[in-house]
């Protein structure tokens, strides 16, 4: 049986399966096919190519620049959200008394 020669040294012609993500980005699986379908907070959707053909279950693929692109957006770091200014102290009661309840 003749062997196809598969040769994809560069790394942009490589195509990554979920599995592969799972290994290198060490999360469970259900997570990875989070990213391929809803997406991540922060990162969005993993973009990706589905070979499935109509009616079948999925079969993504997932360019190596897509994968490098979403661990780069992953790792930026999330706007701060601003915080309240907290409230100014009412201003001291003049009485004999110490703090600000009289009784």
């Amino acid at each position: 049986m003749p062997q196809e020669n598969h040769t994809c040294n560069s790394s942009e012609e490589r195509l990554l399966k979920p599995m592969d993500i799972k290994r290198m980005a060490r999360v469970p699986y259900d997570t990875v096919l989070t990213w391929l379908t809803i997406g991540h907070p922060r990162a969005g959707i993993l973009a990706s190519i589905d070979l499935a053909e109509p009616g079948k279950r999925h079969s993504f693929r997932i360019r190596w620049q897509d994968w490098q692109a979403f661990l780069n957006r992953l790792k930026t770091v999330p706007r701060e959200r601003q915080q309240a200014r907290p409230l100014s102290r009412p201003e001291a009661i003049e009485t004999q008394g110490k703090g600000l309840f009289r009784y």
